[in-house]
């Protein structure tokens, strides 16, 4: 079971896993916020203005695309105790290239439709800042009444806290809100989900990943190891993965089986964001619902969050 894998099994992974170029087969080869500016919205208004590389290894093809979900993975941020009357959950999503932070509204005892809404975003460490700080709301939504608004987020460079050297970078982010409808005024800080930053277009080729896999030294890379992962032991299960990440925009590279471990498969992807690059290796064994996770990047500050970005996915 997953238990006595991660006590034994995980022993035989091969440690010798990094990618090898075979052309020379043979070869030896959440501190993190800094100083921010405090939020100030008082006299806020709404006049605020790849390569195709699934064959590289003879790998098989990817299964087909896995839908994107519809709406952002959600946690409540405010209850409607504190926003006069309506309860507010946000979640961060890439869609079409753009960087989206949704917010479910639920007005639970405002009098007044929620119909305009001003947001702003303290600085983060990813410098993401509202296109524009104007939430417009059509149809208002009334007493009893559920909907999402769609903030889009750019990445503005002023808008980037330093993060404290030596420390991980914090996904949190501090927003605050204004009512224009009734004038109240609420804060709350939410998560960004790192995969919700990862860009299109930004695959590595076999050549680019090798030789940035090569350059980056053993003690930038991270490790984590997940269990009980459902139906993680078969091969359906890594053409399944494969797909999911492909919607994420985490980019396929190879996958090839393990040279003297029976059963076990590495798969090889790249990720991009606007505060670096991760090149990610995934070890899958076979009669074993786990996978091992290696991860090595030069923006260490944000290694953790893209190894959790991918247990997030390889879990949801």
């Amino acid at each position: 079971d997953a238990k006595v894998y991660e006590e034994e099994d995980e022993e035989d992974y091969e440690d010798e896993n990094d990618v090898v170029d075979d052309s020379n087969a043979g070869d030896e080869d959440n501190g993190g916020g800094g100083a921010v500016d405090l939020l100030d919205m008082g006299s806020m208004g709404i006049s605020s203005p790849p390569p195709n590389t699934a064959d590289m290894f003879n790998s098989p093809s990817p299964a087909a695309q896995t839908p994107q979900a519809t709406v952002a993975r959600m946690s409540k941020v405010c209850a409607p105790e504190k926003t006069g009357g309506i309860e507010v959950y946000a979640g961060f999503r890439c869609l079409n290239s753009a960087i989206r932070m949704e917010l479910k509204l639920v007005n639970v005892s405002s009098s007044t439709p929620v119909s305009q809404l001003a947001i702003q975003l303290n600085k983060n460490a990813f410098g993401l800042s509202p296109a524009n700080q104007q939430i417009s709301i059509s149809p208002p939504i009334a007493q009893g009444g559920t909907d999402i608004a769609v903030v889009e987020l750019v990445v503005a460079p002023a808008m980037m806290a330093p993060v404290t050297p030596g420390q991980p970078a914090t996904p949190q982010i501090q927003v605050a809100i204004k009512n224009i409808g009734t004038g109240n005024v609420f804060y709350f800080a939410a998560n960004v989900a790192l995969e919700a930053l990862f860009m299109p277009d930004a695959a590595l080729d076999r050549t680019d990943f090798i030789d940035a896999w090569k350059s980056i030294v053993d003690s930038k890379e991270l490790y984590a190891t997940l269990s009980d992962l459902p139906n993680a032991s078969g091969s359906e299960f890594i053409e399944s993965t494969i797909a999911k990440f492909k919607v994420y925009n985490v980019h396929f590279i190879a996958r090839r089986p393990v040279p003297n471990a029976e059963g076990q498969e590495v798969v090889y992807f790249s990720m991009k964001t606007v505060v670096g690059e991760f090149l990610a290796e995934l070890t899958f064994k076979q009669g074993v619902n786990a996978c091992k996770i290696c991860l090595k990047t030069e923006s260490v500050a944000y290694g953790v969050l893209a190894r959790v970005a991918l247990e997030n996915l390889l879990r949801n």
